[in-house]
């Protein structure tokens, strides 16, 4: 009898845990693009450096576009978005221009 407990107890610890382990809807992952566009957006807020600079998350891909000063600050950008990149991938579309 101890083993039909025991299962029951495994097979209610599995159902209970499904729901966690569903993939994310269209929804959800739509709402984590925006969390780290919202996120890399707040950090280049703080520096005037980046003011020029849009970030576009889709599908956890992080795009850079726009204009910066230097090279340096456009590695500095780059860094940035992949630190908050939550194993998603970044790109830079970023111009290199002087003002």
């Amino acid at each position: 009898m101890p083993e039909v407990g025991r299962r029951t107890f495994v097979l209610l610890g599995l159902m209970l845990c499904s729901p966690a382990c569903t993939p994310k809807t269209p929804a959800e992952r739509a709402g984590i693009d925006q969390e780290i566009a919202r996120n890399i957006l707040w950090r280049f807020h703080k520096d005037a450096r980046y003011s020029n600079i849009r970030v576009i998350c889709e599908e956890r891909t992080i795009t850079l576009e726009g204009r910066v000063d230097d090279a340096k600050t456009a590695e500095d950008a780059l860094q940035i978005a992949r630190s908050e990149a939550r194993g998603g991938t970044a790109e830079s579309r970023l111009e290199v221009r002087p003002r």
